[in-house]
């Protein structure tokens, strides 16, 4: 829930404009954003962001050794394992993560698989996720984004982003305040996912 001038109001009862905007007040919510060594695989790059100043909190590559970063994801995001040499490995970047998040919520395009992968380095590592495990915890900006283009709970929409976990934050940060001003697509993407989902 996040305080508002009625009282307590948990998020998902808000509208998407009513919602971006309680998450982009003053420590209300941070950004997070992962890339990883694979669809399945391990972080290998974190950032998170002030949702409502776009303080950077945490941003750093991750080494996963000895998880290999499949070809796939090197093409989608342009990091090897050479990038990794003399990162910081998980459990060191949980702390901060944890400590960055604790009195937050915490926001990402896709939550379902930035939730996930913390989860399964988590488990990787034997390490207790404390408040991330919490799914509550978690809102998605491209299923509220959706909801006000009213493509339903399984749209989805290209962020643009550039799949780095810098970028990708700012990008998210874009597309809330955007919903915050009534504005939830400006590119055409909304058109083009409804006109897939016709199969037209």
């Amino acid at each position: 829930m996040i305080e508002t001038r009625g009282g307590a109001m948990p998020l998902q009862t808000q509208t998407p404009r009513a919602w971006a905007n309680a998450v982009l007040a003053d420590g209300a919510a941070c950004i997070v954003d992962v890339e990883t060594s694979g669809l399945d695989g391990s972080i290998i790059e974190i950032a998170v962001i002030d949702a409502a100043t776009g303080e950077v909190l945490l941003n750093t590559l991750v080494d996963c050794s000895p998880v290999e970063i499949e070809p796939g994801a090197i093409e989608v995001h342009g990091l090897t394992a050479a990038d990794l040499v003399g990162a910081p490995r998980w459990p060191e970047v949980f702390a901060t993560l944890a400590a960055v998040t604790a009195s937050r919520v915490v926001l990402a395009y896709n939550a379902k698989f930035d939730l996930g992968r913390v989860l399964h380095d988590c488990r990787r590592e034997g390490i207790d996720p404390a408040h991330l495990a919490d799914p509550d915890r978690w809102q998605c900006v491209m299923a509220r984004r959706c909801e006000a283009l009213g493509l339903g709970p399984d749209g989805r929409l290209r962020l643009g982003g550039g799949h780095r976990a810098l970028a990708d934050v700012h990008a998210t940060r874009a597309v809330l305040r955007m919903l915050a001003d009534g504005r939830p697509d400006t590119d055409g993407s909304a058109a083009l996912a409804i006109r897939a989902r016709e199969g037209s």
